[in-house]
């Protein structure tokens, strides 16, 4: 099982205006309620991360799992949807996450945990396995359960996509 991860919005739920605090190993501070939602479902699931936040470019794998852990998230790995080293353009996190789907080898089981409105064209069978957050609240617990039903059903119904963005 692996989570396809935006941070921006989902763990990071700061409004544009405001400055975003940063923990003292100098990352932004998390949601701390989207934090524990995430703790339920790294739990229940035992899942892995592949980040797909734009942050991802600035730490290395390592520095992450720090992050994470020092957060109290657990996951059982962390990597990158891709190894770019440089920020993606702007609206190109559908062809990353698209691309990594397509890759062979990589999990069949996953969700993509996001607030990007742009993820909405994604192809319907990808669509179908994303789960959509309203970024001033983050990950809270509806979609904490939306994220633990797609993971845990081998093909999510059409009609599970839901957009809470709205």
């Amino acid at each position: 099982m692996v989570i396809l991860l935006d941070l921006d919005g989902v763990l990071i739920t700061t409004p544009s205006w405001r400055a975003v605090e940063s923990e003292p190993d100098g990352f932004f501070r998390f949601n701390a309620q989207a934090t524990a939602n995430l703790t339920t479902i790294l739990a229940a699931t035992n899942a892995a991360v592949v980040l797909t936040t734009s942050h991802r470019i600035n730490f290395s794998l390592s520095q992450w799992t720090a992050f994470f852990n020092t957060r109290g998230l657990v996951p059982a790995a962390i990597t990158k949807v891709n190894d770019q080293t440089t920020l993606p353009a702007p609206g190109s996190r559908a062809s990353e996450i698209t691309a990594w789907v397509a890759r062979p080898g990589n999990p069949t089981n996953y969700v993509v945990l996001d607030d990007d409105p742009s993820l909405h064209g994604l192809p319907l069978a990808i669509k179908n396995r994303c789960v959509f957050t309203k970024p001033l609240i983050g990950l809270d617990t509806v979609a904490t359960q939306q994220v633990l039903h797609i993971l845990r059903s081998s093909a999510p119904p059409l009609s599970q996509c839901s957009s809470l963005s709205g």
